[in-house]
């Protein structure tokens, strides 16, 4: 992943400490920061380019207050700028953004959650990228029993090789017509795309992923996923090119509609985030202008994680979906109700006194409170934190309100969830660091204070479970500051939001590696040891390095360990995933891909994953003695991930049927309370 440049113009090294320790927290990182003491030495680094945004402070040993941004003004048309200021110089900021910065920041209060915020604002066109890529993966879903197309060309571009179904992907009639034929010059529809194609072709190294428009043999375009790398010798010379073309017109189609569509969230079918923004932002100016009385809320489930993780995206997607129905059936159809990102919706409510939209949040409490989801043979509650801040003139902009809601949410939320929290100018409560943040604080204090564990649960052989060496997957376990355990959905959902992640990921290597370093003589009884690495981990460029220098320094065996990616983790983060996996691979460790089949799982994406392991989503294999449809989702998986030369792994079992009808399918591990409960790592290989 590139990193974002960001230049802060600032003379104090301890503001200058004090960004860089902020930027480390951010997982929406990485961030490169280049640093000017004076507003000259800013200038020249500004004139160099290759900037993403500036951070600087208003008052310079050479430029002062409200004119150090005016000279810098012109400026602020090509790249965004963010001006720090004081306690006692707030004014200075609100006039800085009216005269063109994009936002100001009080320097005493600069915490990682609000300099994200910030940064995740100045580069709101990647955001929309993502967003547009993530609505193409959704529909991708649809065609999950495609089957790619398969090449080999010479280095200049000339079929060497094509497999039935790329033959019948481009019209052809047989592979013999297609080994006439040049790839990219002609194929590709577009010349831009045969120039890219030939660049990356000659890139050392480099796995392409490409979306492209090709011309088949009957003048039809087709938009095809290619995903495709050089072949070298041991003198690295380019032997041939290799690759895979997935047919993804009708997907691709269907993703070009929903971006039309870019004021509408495609899961639920509310109003998206930028267009609540805009209509947030005519509702201040109303408010500005002639006191008209809004009021905004900030809703946040409680406990959707749970849900999410124990029964699968698809049930989490299906939840919001009918929580969307329940909370727009109860406001006005006046009223604004939007999905602002995963499991959080906001509302405005126009020309609404502050005390009705209490009413109002009350009454979305109880209806979220009482609705019951129902996923297989289970029902589930969720309750809902709601900060209500009335939209009045005393805030300057958008960002400001939002904030607030925010905390107000939050203050909801450390007051024992399921209730409103109403924000007021001198809230002492929500202006508190919100509940995540404090066990963000808890988190980084347990490892100080070396208060985490690893349990291990058994990963056995589905033909005989009896003896042998077994597979074993990591569990991170984390202990109170009274000793007692305390459940990983309590610490876990900070760790993810607040930049946690990498950090707890290198933690349970090292101990794995530690282990496996310091009782070789049980570690004999062990087949591998799998560790989970987050979506955070796969977008890490040091980590490789990072297990590379730990195996060295520990002399464990590489075919001692292995890791487990989730699917939506690995699709997100594609071709660091591949990197990844490709260089610990290389070494001799092993991957397992994580709940197959519960998320925007495709055959064809598997193709470009080198996994070892595919691990079948829990949600399937629990019903597959009653559910002959959930039995055929595993029979299929089982049969692709066999044909594809992997070992398939059942995820929750707990019965003897399941594991004999796992036997029967042909399965390969399985996993999960019938065959083996957690246990400390120390107990294993005894």
């Amino acid at each position: 992943m590139d990193s974002t440049t960001v230049l802060l113009i600032d003379a104090h090294p301890e503001d200058e400490q004090l960004i860089r320790e902020e930027l480390a927290e951010l997982r929406s990182g990485p961030y490169q920061l280049d640093v000017a003491r004076t507003f000259a030495e800013g200038l020249a680094r500004i004139r160099q380019g290759h900037l993403d945004v500036i951070l600087v402070d208003l008052n310079l040993p050479d430029s002062l207050g409200i004119t150090t941004f005016l000279r810098l003004q012109p400026k602020a048309n090509t790249y965004p700028v963010i001006v720090l200021v004081g306690q006692a110089d707030e004014d200075l900021g609100i006039e800085a953004v009216e005269r063109g910065a994009l936002d100001y920041l009080i320097k005493q209060q600069v915490v990682s959650n609000l300099l994200g915020k910030a940064l995740r604002y100045a580069t709101e066109r990647t955001h929309t990228l993502l967003a547009l890529k993530a609505s193409e993966t959704r529909y991708r879903e649809l065609y999950e029993n495609v089957v790619a197309g398969v090449f080999q060309t010479t280095p200049d571009g000339h079929f060497m090789a094509a497999n039935p179904a790329l033959v019948r992907l481009l019209g052809y009639a047989a592979e013999d017509e297609l080994l006439e034929l040049n790839i990219a010059r002609d194929l590709y529809m577009y010349a831009e795309d045969r120039d890219n194609w030939m660049r990356a072709m000659a890139a050392a190294g480099e796995i392409r992923n490409a979306e492209l428009v090709l011309r088949r043999k009957d003048g039809k375009r087709i938009v095809v996923l290619e995903n495709s790398r050089a072949v070298r010798n041991e003198q690295g010379r380019t032997i041939y090119y290799e690759g895979t073309l997935t047919d993804i017109t009708e997907a691709h189609e269907l993703s070009r509609q929903l971006s039309y569509e870019a004021s509408h969230d495609a899961l639920t079918g509310l109003i998206n985030r930028r267009e609540f923004e805009s209509r947030l932002q005519s509702a201040l100016d109303t408010a500005q202008s002639n006191n008209a009385a809004h009021a905004l809320c900030y809703v946040d489930l409680d406990q959707f994680k749970v849900i999410n993780d124990s029964c699968g995206h698809v049930a989490g997607d299906e939840l919001l979906r009918q929580l969307a129905q329940t909370l727009q059936e109860r406001v006005r159809s006046n009223d604004t109700l939007a999905r602002l990102g995963g499991d959080e919706f906001g509302l405005l409510l126009h020309n609404c006194s502050l005390e009705d939209a209490t009413a109002v949040a009350t009454g979305l409490l109880r209806a979220v409170e009482q609705h019951q989801f129902v996923w297989g043979n289970s029902t589930f509650s969720v309750g809902a934190s709601i900060g209500v801040v009335p939209v009045t003139g005393a805030f300057r902009r958008i960002t400001q309100l939002l904030q607030a809601a925010d905390a107000a949410c939050y203050a909801a939320k450390d007051q024992g969830r399921n209730r409103i929290h109403v924000y007021r100018e001198d809230d002492s409560v929500a202006a508190q660091r919100h509940g995540e943040m404090q066990w963000v604080a808890r988190v980084k204090q347990a490892l100080a204070e070396n208060r985490f564990f690893l349990e291990a649960q058994a990963i056995v052989p589905v033909a005989s479970n009896i003896g042998g060496v077994r597979n074993y997957e990591l569990l991170l376990r984390m202990r109170d500051e009274s000793g007692r355990i305390v459940p990983p959905g309590a610490f876990l959902p900070s760790v993810e939001r607040y930049n946690l992640s990498q950090r707890l990921d290198r933690w349970v290597i090292t101990a794995a590696l530690q282990w496996l370093a310091s009782n070789r003589q049980r570690a004999e009884r062990v087949a591998r040891l799998f560790v989970n690495l987050s979506g955070d981990s796969l977008g890490d460029p040091q980590l490789l390095e990072f297990i590379r220098g730990l195996l060295r320094e520990s002399h464990v065996s590489p075919h001692k360990i292995g890791f487990e990616i989730t699917e939506t983790a690995a699709i997100g983060n594609l071709s660091r995933a591949n990197q990844l996996i490709s260089g610990l691979r290389a070494l001799g460790c092993a991957f397992s891909l994580d709940d197959f089949g519960s998320g925007v799982s495709s055959f064809a994406y598997l193709k470009a994953l080198s996994v070892d392991f595919l691990k079948i989503d829990g949600l399937f294999v629990g019903n597959i003695i009653t559910d002959p449809v959930d039995l055929e989702m595993v029979r299929s998986i089982t049969d692709i991930g066999h044909a594809m030369g992997k070992k398939v792994v059942a995820e929750s079992v707990e019965s003897v049927a399941v594991m004999d009808k796992l036997r029967d399918i042909g399965v390969d591990y399985a996993q999960g309370f019938a065959v083996g409960m957690p246990g400390a790592l120390e107990e294993i290989g005894k």
